[in-house]
């Protein structure tokens, strides 16, 4: 498992560098799909901290409170984990692999159509989501588990 910071700073780096507008609501929905598309491709989680289904669709809450200060603006500067680094890598095996393929189908993508995917009522329909599910059956604030989010997987990428 990795630190979702590390993912974090990953994917600003990757903005910066393809001029690709970061708020800290389409990062922690580009985050969720990311957690979703490794969940989908290894069957295992990509790092402990687990989401919450706030109003908006899935958050880290640590990630969300390092880049809240942001506000709705674009996010540019990396920031450091809970031992103090910056870390950012290429990302490479099943971590690259997902990353591209997220990044790739999702990173032009405005925030709000982010969050209409994470609802499952994007222009595929309403659908029950691993948030929709969270939300009527533990309430806002509730974790998402993540047998939840590899039915989300299974929608948005295909059987395994």
């Amino acid at each position: 498992m990795i630190s979702p910071m590390y993912v974090a700073n990953n994917m600003i780096n990757r903005a910066n560098a393809q001029d690709v507008t970061l708020t800290n609501l389409k990062l922690q929905k580009l985050m969720y799909i990311l957690y979703a598309k490794f969940l989908h491709e290894t069957g295992y989680s990509l790092f402990s901290d687990r989401f919450e289904a706030w109003k908006y669709g899935p958050v880290l809450t640590k990630v969300y409170d390092v880049f809240k200060i942001e506000g709705a603006n674009p996010i540019v500067n990396l920031r450091p984990d809970n031992n103090g680094q910056i870390m950012i890598a290429s990302e490479t095996g099943d971590f690259g692999k997902c990353f591209d393929f997220v990044w790739g189908n999702y990173a032009r993508k405005t925030a709000r159509e982010l969050v209409e995917i994470t609802h499952g009522t994007n222009d595929v329909g309403n659908y029950e989501t691993a948030w929709r599910i969270t939300v009527t059956e533990r309430g806002l604030g509730g974790f998402i588990k993540d047998e939840e989010i590899k039915n989300d997987g299974i929608k948005w990428f295909g059987a395994t």
